[in-house]
């Protein structure tokens, strides 16, 4: 932490703890969730109110994020390429596809959701951007593994046991080496009901100018709209848009083509992986 300031630090943890927290946090809460003690943690909070990062409530004690978060959220988007060029694919997407569309970054052993387009269906995927989930248990979170160093990812399965979150998620550390394996050699991931038991997810590499998978996209459908030749359409949808986002952002050429997912397509598209 050379040339780093210990209070910022505790102010981002402050932040990151509240970000998880559905029903905020008091002084001793917080104090507890980032290893402070109560009195190092007074002047930090106090500081991000007056800043409206934190907002406190008198009776309860009680602090929230506060609406200035939004107006840092709000510049960001308008200042990320990833999320201009995610908005200018997944748009379009959503509306032919009907389905949610979502982005993804890894941060440690957790994705985090940083992009979202709506599907025009009556049933769609309750999510929010802002939400952690752990990416093993995610097409995202595969997708974004799956491309990790070798050394870096073993580091990350040494932090602890997989948590499951439905019984069909992946908790064993050589079963998802394995899966993770076939995400690469596929060039897709998909997530059938691992992280909610009723929605399926198909999930593609996002990558950079140099070729680094920097983010993921994935497309949410309740598996009651699942068939086997939706599948098919899913997964091509996926990669052709995870392939448009990263030609966006320099990677490889545009083509200047427009998605067709037709049956014949699809076909062609099976036939190339098999």
């Amino acid at each position: 932490m050379h040339g780093q300031s210990p209070a910022v630090w505790r102010a981002v943890a402050c932040l990151n703890a509240l970000a998880r927290a559905s029903d905020g946090k008091t002084l001793s809460e917080l104090a507890r969730a980032i290893g402070e003690a109560k009195s190092t943690l007074h002047a930090v909070l106090a500081t991000l109110v007056a800043a409206g990062l934190l907002v406190r409530e008198e009776t309860t004690k009680r602090y929230w994020l506060g609406p200035h978060v939004l107006v840092l959220a709000s510049a960001y988007a308008r200042q990320s390429d990833l999320l201009r060029a995610f908005t200018e694919v997944a748009r379009p997407l959503a509306r032919q596809l009907g389905e949610t569309v979502q982005l993804a970054v890894l941060q440690g052993r957790e994705v985090l959701y940083i992009g979202k387009q709506e599907g025009t269906q009556w049933v769609r995927l309750a999510s929010e951007i802002g939400t952690r989930l752990p990416a093993h248990a995610t097409s995202l979170g595969k997708c974004l593994l799956a491309w990790l160093p070798e050394e870096e990812l073993e580091c990350l399965l040494a932090e602890g046991p997989l948590v499951a979150l439905t019984p069909r998620t992946i908790t064993d550390p050589a079963a998802l080496r394995a899966e993770l394996a076939r995400v690469r050699e596929q060039g897709y991931a998909i997530d059938r009901g691992e992280t909610l038991p009723d929605v399926w997810c198909f999930g593609a590499p996002v990558r950079d100018a140099s070729g680094t998978v920097i983010a993921a996209l994935s497309i949410s459908v309740p598996v009651t709209r699942i068939t086997s030749q939706r599948s098919e359409e899913l997964i091509a949808a996926a990669q052709h848009a995870a392939e448009q986002l990263s030609q966006r952002l320099g990677h490889g050429e545009l083509d200047g083509t427009t998605p067709d997912w037709t049956a014949e397509r699809i076909e062609l598209r099976r036939r190339m992986r098999s």
